[in-house]
């Protein structure tokens, strides 16, 4: 009875370096070397992200543009091409007389 508290002080430790090994071979516990390394390359994907989406945003800010201009010219055509039928039928209403 005398040996089982020896058994459980010797186990202790053996059994915490065991679980530090299985935690460092299984990827759940990792150095700070490590862990930097992870964190600087998360922030490169969010940085790429970011630019993405930046592009996105300039490019649907063009799309907008283009469209307004478009309109825009859309009316004055239309302008026009009625400025130019009210012409040419009081030119064939005087041609007609």
């Amino acid at each position: 009875m005398d040996e089982i508290p020896a058994l459980v002080g010797l186990a202790s430790p053996v059994a915490t370096a065991l679980a530090m090994l299985y935690l460092i071979f299984t990827g759940k516990l990792v150095t700070l070397a490590q862990h930097n390394t992870i964190v600087r390359l998360m922030e490169a994907r969010n940085a790429d992200a970011l630019k993405d989406r930046d592009a996105w945003r300039s490019t649907s800010d063009r799309k907008g543009e283009t469209i307004a201009v478009l309109t825009n010219s859309n009316h004055e055509l239309m302008e026009s091409a009625k400025f130019s039928n009210h012409v040419m039928t009081a030119l064939q209403e005087r041609a007609g007389e």
